[in-house]
């Protein structure tokens, strides 16, 4: 019986080994207006809405290609979407009250782009870990820069 114990123990050991750990991904982004911290991230049925509406993947209208930015429109639609999950029932005009507020502080659309935008396709799951930090690094620096 020994002999078997040390089989199992050996195939335990083994398949030990092989799992990898992965980088932690952060939950949700945040976005601050107006001394109030909305969170944000999409679900499936967020994103399975927004590519009905507009009929492609959502990487299309990501903006990071040939295109640059996205319009404002499409990232609000965006912003909407991946609020619902953690504000319920906020509806697309008072997004736009929010959007207006963020303006009056002092915002801009190309923070917005690079601070909350991008964060919500990071934290989405659109990119993997470890290429998630480096956008996310890049959006930092991206950010300063613009200042």
């Amino acid at each position: 019986m020994g002999f078997f114990e040390k089989e199992e123990d050996q195939a335990q050991n083994t398949e030990q080994e092989k799992v990898v750990q992965m980088p932690e991904r952060k939950p949700f982004q945040v976005w601050q207006v107006g001394g109030e911290s909305y969170r944000l991230k999409l679900d499936t049925a967020g994103i399975s809405e927004l590519e009905q509406r507009y009929k492609t993947n959502l990487m299309n209208v990501m903006g990071t290609g040939n295109g640059g930015m996205p319009a404002l429109s499409v990232m609000l639609d965006v912003t909407h979407a991946a609020m619902k999950k953690y504000h319920h029932g906020i509806k697309r005009d008072q997004l736009n009250t929010l959007f207006d507020k963020y303006i009056d502080e002092g915002g801009s659309q190309l923070n917005f782009y690079t601070e909350v935008y991008m964060g919500i396709f990071t934290v989405s799951g659109f990119f993997s870990t470890s290429l998630a930090n480096q956008v996310e690094g890049a959006m930092e620096e991206a950010s300063k820069e613009i200042l």
